[in-house]
This record gives structure tokens, sequence and C-alpha cells, in this order.
């Protein structure tokens, strides 16, 4: 164990994990759009990646079935995508409600 581990802060951004970070109060786990997102953080921060296994989670685009603007949903999904960030896999699915 490092350190005590008792005492928790939470941040609610990332921004402010980031300044929480700079400012030494702990650690923190970013994802990868995240972590190399400001010029600050190459000269404030060290930022390790992972070795493998890494870790990963998946984000979903989520809306009522009763949706009346379904084109907009589009219009999301391909901004996101347009994005093209290297450290993201996207996939095509999209799944309905059963």
């Amino acid at each position: 164990i490092i350190g005590d581990l008792a005492h928790t802060i939470e941040g609610s951004s990332l921004e402010t994990i980031r300044h929480m970070v700079v400012s030494g109060l702990g650690i923190t786990v970013l994802p990868c759009t995240a972590a190399g997102a400001h010029s600050y953080s190459q000269r404030l921060l060290c930022i390790r990646r992972f070795s493998n296994p890494v870790p990963h989670r998946t984000v979903a685009l989520a809306w009522r079935v009763s949706f009346p603007r379904p084109k907009v949903i589009d219009a999301i999904s391909s901004s996101i995508r347009a994005c093209n960030l290297s450290c993201v896999k996207y996939t095509r699915t999209r799944k309905t409600a059963a």
C-alpha cells in the first residue's frame, strides 16, 4: 500500500482531477483521450500507459425509442467518429430495444 488510502478526494470533471494531481493531491487514471489533451500535461504531469492487459470500457450513444429526430442521433454519431481519436476503437453496432 502506498501512503494512506483512507482519505479520498473526488472531482467531477477531468479538468478538475488533472488540476488536483498537478497540485500534488494524488494520482488518477485518465481516459486516453484526456491524458495528453493539454499543453501543461507534459510539463507538469507524468503520464504512463498501462501494460497489457490494458483496461478498457465501452461507451454508447443511447436514446429513447420514441425519440422523434433520428437524424440528430446520426449527426452526433458521425461527429464523434470524425474526431478520429487514435486511442479509440469505434464499432458500428446499432442495437435496438428488444
